[in-house]
């Protein structure tokens, strides 16, 4: 632990950290949110693999703003509160990461809504599931949060690397779009 402490204290200012069974974690309460929300997220997009639409832009950029009222500071609250708007705010960012990747790779499945439904229905339940995690305390909450917040950092690293990756095709992509029209 003492490893991460020290790897995460170059990204997190690691104040408001939850001490779990008596291991306090390697990030603050806000980054195990969004770490954890960040690698449910990714495995939630890679399962079902969603086609974008207009509902699903406006309900993660939803997640994002939610950030600004508590990452400012402009609403008090708490340690849950932290964590739960740091996940929403993950799961925002993944799936607005997952866009260009996916899209490169025409990795989208058809577009049904029952896929719609059972993802917004597990983020529904990972939520409460991350916050019972928190309260219930104890070393394995600890070693849980602590592993998922690892991979969750891992998958944003992974997710920012391919898109610098794919991101000469997109401009390609959409320069050749824009000579198209306006021929």
């Amino acid at each position: 632990m003492i490893f991460l402490r020290e790897l995460f204290s170059h990204i997190c200012g690691q104040q408001h950290c939850w001490v779990l069974g008596g291991q306090t974690l390697p990030f603050c309460q806000r980054c195990a949110g969004l770490y954890v929300g960040a690698f449910c997220a990714l495995i939630l997009i890679l399962i079902l693999r969603l086609r974008p639409t207009v509902f699903l832009y406006w309900v993660h950029g939803i997640f994002m703003l939610v950030m600004i009222p508590f990452g400012f500071h402009f609403v008090a609250h708490g340690g849950l509160t932290r964590t739960l708007t740091g996940a929403l705010f993950g799961f925002g960012l993944v799936y607005y990461l997952a866009l260009n990747p996916f899209t490169a790779w025409q990795a989208w499945k058809a577009d049904t809504a029952w896929r719609t439904r059972a993802y917004l229905l597990l983020i529904a339940t990972l939520l409460p599931l991350l916050l019972l995690t928190v309260r219930l305390g104890g070393g394995l909450s600890a070693l849980v949060l602590t592993g998922l917040g690892v991979l969750g950092f891992a998958a944003l690293c992974v997710l920012t690397a391919v898109n610098l990756a794919v991101l000469p095709g997109t401009f390609r992509t959409l320069r050749s779009r824009s000579v198209t029209q306006s021929e």
